[in-house]
């Protein structure tokens, strides 16, 4: 057998297990075994029963003298048996494991491991697990045993004896590294790697054989990124582009602001980029506020300097239009044509040169307008098939994309490396003042007489954002409050303010309306799902309340307060955790001035990356084995991939 076989070709793999397995994303030979243990029980110490001592977890090689099954007082069914070697006897129990009856026959020797405790003023061996004496090769006792991720109707037992089967079935496990990496970094073969990671002898092993797999793992991240990079470098753009330190200096003076630091060495990112007979593909990272449009606002120039169109595309016609307003008044003074594509304002006028602002209307557009230069907000939110539109077969556009995701270094060096990335670290002194708390329930009336203060003196617009539409049916999330529920509470609790209610569901039109109607201060609160972390532009908006604080990721926390206070307003920020929910340490980092990208360090180390915004994102949870923190490790493979010529390395 090899990898690629289905899991159903494994001995005692029938249909039922095998969709218990596909639970844990086990439908192959090489999904069981790389699927890792988490952790190791260490039963390596054999004794006697004589010797054994409290509280030591150990392996005996005993004989059952009696088995009893005991009714106790909680209603618990605990099953009793008395072990016995050449030295003595001690009792076992078990509870709520009625089939042992059957199993563990009176005058079978087995072997036993756990941990002795006292019971009754009795030492005791507490839920020991049991190995058959005549089993040529330990799985369960007498080593370091291995523990894995388990799904109802498959334990560890099941997956220790499913992957010994395995390891002994493969005809071979062909090594996706070569030999000459291999000594070079001191790795050792995969096929022993895996082996002695599933069945170590010593915690040595481990962390020799997961290291292994945690290099092949970015080794192979990188490897994959520096080929999308070379292969670019192979195509040809449809339109080179020339520009003069004149035009820059032209375009940087028509701007009503002072370009940061961070924004001056991503212009010259770009400018390098733009001038190469290839396609570049950068992105431009940077938190609310902190100017990304204006940098891509360079490249969309430096196309329209050469009498080339280009096009910026945003996930939202609310945001293409925002897009639209702040640009178009820096392209008129200019002399260089802007024009807003969306649903409602189809593509008209291709005959001159222009900049192309709307949303996914222009995707359609990529032949029509073949671009030099394409800029993309938000990658994420599109399809793949939507944004590899304009990136035709032979000839590409210099491509940019925007995020103000927060991304940790370590992600942008491994999972985005086939891109080149730009960080815009400032922020404007204007769009600081944020001050964060944390409300508990019992100061929700005292926060609600406050806003209502705001609003009366201020004239204050308030965001309330909760985690769900609807309450969810789910018991363990019931008292997390959904944005139909707050909604009611808020129209209850402020009967003379004008309430509205926002999320995913909200028709387009209706959300335009709802959007316009809070700008134009007719609505005093809206209550709304995360949809208002981009691209919602609330000038006089200055508090925001965050229900179920704890659910969100600090990033993404970090992106929906940028969403007050963009006017140099003083602006407020309250967390409310669900009640009975404490994540009060974690929360209270918020209140510190840290950067959306130290948040986000921060939650990768606590949460992972699935966490980095609150909902999973594609390719962020792609090392099973690696750390992110291991800057050494990354080190290492960046300069494998950097050395090793791509014709040596087998295919996996």
């Amino acid at each position: 057998m090899n990898l690629s076989n289905p899991i159903t070709h494994l001995k005692g793999v029938g249909d039922t297990s095998a969709r218990s397995l596909d639970r844990l994303g086990i439908r192959t030979l090489s999904d069981l075994i790389y699927h890792i243990p988490f952790r190791y029980d260490d039963f390596r110490v054999q004794k006697t029963i004589a010797e054994l001592e409290s509280q030591e977890v150990v392996t005996v090689c005993a004989t059952v003298h009696s088995i009893t099954k005991i009714q106790t007082r909680r209603n618990m069914t605990m099953i009793k048996a008395v072990l016995t070697d050449e030295s003595g006897k001690i009792d076992a129990v078990w509870f709520n494991q009625q089939y042992l009856l059957m199993t563990l026959r009176k005058g079978t020797e087995k072997y036993f491991s756990g941990k002795v405790t006292e019971y009754q003023g009795k030492k005791t061996l507490n839920n020991p697990t049991i190995e058959d004496v005549s089993h040529e090769n330990q799985l369960h006792s007498g080593r370091l045993v291995p523990i894995y991720s388990e799904t109802e109707g498959i334990s560890s037992r099941t997956l220790r004896t499913l992957v010994s089967r395995a390891l002994e079935s493969l005809d071979s496990i062909e090594d996706s590294l070569t030999e000459n990496l291999r000594a070079t970094y001191h790795l050792p073969p995969l096929e022993k790697s895996l082996q002695f990671l599933h069945f170590p002898e010593n915690e040595g092993d481990i962390h020799i054989y997961r290291r292994r797999l945690a290099f092949e793992e970015v080794y192979t991240l990188l490897l994959a990124a520096q080929q999308k990079k070379q292969a670019l470098q192979i195509m040809k753009v449809p339109h080179p582009l020339q520009f003069s330190a004149v035009q820059r200096k032209a375009f940087e003076s028509v701007l009503p602001f002072t370009l940061s630091p961070s924004q001056l060495s991503a212009l010259l990112d770009l400018s390098l980029d733009l001038l190469k007979p290839y396609p570049s593909n950068r992105l431009i990272q940077g938190e609310v506020g902190s100017g990304k449009t204006i940098v891509a606002a360079f490249a969309l120039y430096c196309a329209a300097v050469n009498s080339v169109n280009s096009v910026l595309v945003a996930p939202t016609q609310i945001l293409a239009t925002q897009h639209f307003q702040s640009l178009h008044p820096i392209f008129e003074k200019l002399d260089i044509p802007v024009y807003c594509v969306t649903a409602d304002q189809p593509l008209q006028n291709t005959e001159v040169p222009a900049i192309y602002i709307g949303t996914h209307a222009l995707f359609s557009q990529s032949k029509t307008l073949n671009p030099a230069v394409v800029v993309i907000d938000e990658e994420h939110r599109f399809g793949v098939e939507q944004r590899e539109a304009f990136w035709q077969k032979k000839k590409r556009p210099h491509l940019i994309t925007m995020t103000a995701t927060p991304i940790p270094r370590t992600v942008a060096q491994t999972i985005l490396a086939d891109k080149d990335v730009s960080f815009l670290e400032e922020i404007p002194e204007r769009k600081k003042h944020i001050t964060t708390k944390i409300v508990s329930e019992t100061k929700r009336q005292d926060a609600y007489h406050w806003i209502e203060d705001q609003i009366e003196k201020e004239r204050a617009g308030v965001f309330v954002v909760c985690p769900f539409i609807q309450q969810s049916e789910n018991v363990e999330l019931e008292l997390i409050k959904s944005a139909e529920q707050e909604y009611q509470r808020m129209v209850h609790q402020f009967p003379h303010r004008t309430v509205a209610l926002l999320h995913g569901k909200t028709p387009k039109d209706e959300r335009g309306r709802v959007l316009q109607s809070m700008a134009k201060k007719e609505i005093d609160i809206l209550v709304a799902t995360p949809i208002i972390e981009v691209g919602i532009d609330i000038p006089h908006a200055s508090i925001m309340i965050i229900e179920g604080a704890e659910r969100f990721g600090l990033a993404q926390l970090h992106q929906l307060r940028g969403r007050i206070g963009r006017v140099g307003q003083k602006a407020y920020c309250l967390l409310v955790p669900t009640q009975g929910i404490d994540e009060t340490k974690r929360l209270k980092i918020m209140q510190t001035n840290a950067t959306g990208n130290e948040l986000a360090e921060y939650d990768l180390k606590l949460r992972g990356t699935g966490d980095l915004l609150g909902t999973r994102q594609h390719g962020w949870d792609a090392l099973r084995f690696a750390s992110w923190f291991d800057h050494e490790l990354i080190k290492e493979c960046k300069e494998a991939v950097s050395q090793q010529p791509f014709g040596e390395r087998k295919s996996s």
